[in-house]
């Protein structure tokens, strides 16, 4: 199993989209890459409906507030 880090999109205000609330929290406290994947909703991204996994990254990395 791979750990999303600071960096990764598991752990960016950004990721998420379509993944309940309670799951992402859950991948956001545990670091883990669930195999889930979700939206980006940057907004230079969101018109592109990009799905990423939590260890995915991009330069628009944003950290998310802790939970």
């Amino acid at each position: 199993m791979s750990h999303n880090n600071e960096g990764h999109c598991g752990s960016c205000a950004h990721f998420g989209d379509g993944i309940p609330s309670e799951q992402l929290v859950q991948i956001r406290i545990n670091s883990q890459d669930s195999g889930v994947v979700g939206g980006c909703d940057h907004p230079e991204n969101s018109s592109h409906h990009l799905m990423v996994s939590p260890i995915s990254s991009c330069d628009r990395y944003t950290p998310a507030e802790a939970a």
